[in-house]
């Protein structure tokens, strides 16, 4: 996983596509896009696939029922104390999925993102020092569905995205587009789908 690493801390650094522009404002939250690796014997060759965790969200939390997201939550005060919106991600994911953030590194940061719950998201990066093989996930009944890790080659593929455009507003006369990664029978959209579509966009420039 060193070449990719050195992709992903390459992809952080990258100013985003689009124009900055103000976000409303919002309650402070955090989610974990966490890269991890399986290994594949090809030709006798060992060879590493990076692979991205989702979860999907159960029907009983409060927001976002049944949608697919990364583990992540809102800022608590005592999170200030160490690194703020990244220790809400790494907390976070060790109550959704059971992964300890001694078992993962964090790279750096997307671009904040507002949605239309009412919270403003910061997209941390990492990645799980060991095979997925290895791991024992853990779901929160109570906010975790299922969790799946998807390979990174099925969302690059043309075959699994496309863009929707949706009307909103009052008088629905406002359009935006919409991402959509179809991963089998997931359908992954929203804020999770800018998120990838941002980190995708950066490891392609």
């Amino acid at each position: 996983m060193d070449r990719f690493e050195e992709k992903l801390l390459t992809a952080l650094k990258v100013e985003p596509l689009k124009a900055h522009r103000p976000l409303p404002a919002g309650r402070p939250a955090a989610v974990l896009l966490l890269f991890g690796h399986v290994r594949v014997t090809e030709a006798s060759l060992e060879t590493v696939e990076p692979q991205l965790l989702l979860t999907k969200r159960t029907e009983s939390v409060e927001t976002h029922k049944g949608q697919y997201a990364f583990p992540g939550g809102s800022l608590d005060p005592e999170d200030h104390e160490e690194q703020g919106l990244i220790t809400t991600a790494l907390r976070e994911t060790e109550e959704e999925v059971g992964i300890d953030r001694s078992r993962i590194r964090i790279l750096g940061k997307l671009s904040d993102l507002w949605t239309v719950s009412g919270y403003v998201v910061t997209p941390v990066v990492g990645l799980l020092l060991e095979p997925i093989e290895d791991l024992v996930m853990k779901f929160s009944p109570h906010e975790i569905a299922t969790a799946f890790w998807v390979p990174l080659s099925t969302l690059k593929s043309d075959e699994t995205y496309r863009q929707e455009s949706l009307t909103y507003g009052p008088n629905g006369d406002q359009i935006y587009k919409n991402h959509v990664f179809q991963v089998d029978e997931h359908r992954v959209w929203g804020a999770t789908a800018a998120m990838i579509r941002d980190l995708l966009d950066r490891l392609a420039s």
